[in-house]
């Protein structure tokens, strides 16, 4: 992965794995609502994969956020 692509990576992973915590939501169960194995949705939020916009859409729609609350300013 590229410099920028990875400290996106890790940006988004830092806050999605903020916004899960503040809405008491486990790795298994917001896993499980997207339709994604609980170690992909850890690897997102150690920084080491990028969702796709598609995969963005549904973590934030299970997590009732906005998009753009998950990604790096």
């Amino acid at each position: 992965m590229k410099a920028k692509r990875l400290s996106q990576a890790v940006c988004i992973g830092k806050q999605l794995r903020y916004i899960r915590r503040v809405k008491d939501r486990t790795q298994e169960e917001l896993a499980e609502h997207i339709g994604v194995s609980v170690g992909w949705l850890s690897r997102v939020e150690r920084g080491i994969e990028l969702p796709s916009l598609k995969l963005l859409f549904r973590i934030a729609k299970a997590l009732r956020v906005q998009v753009n609350e998950l990604l790096p300013l």
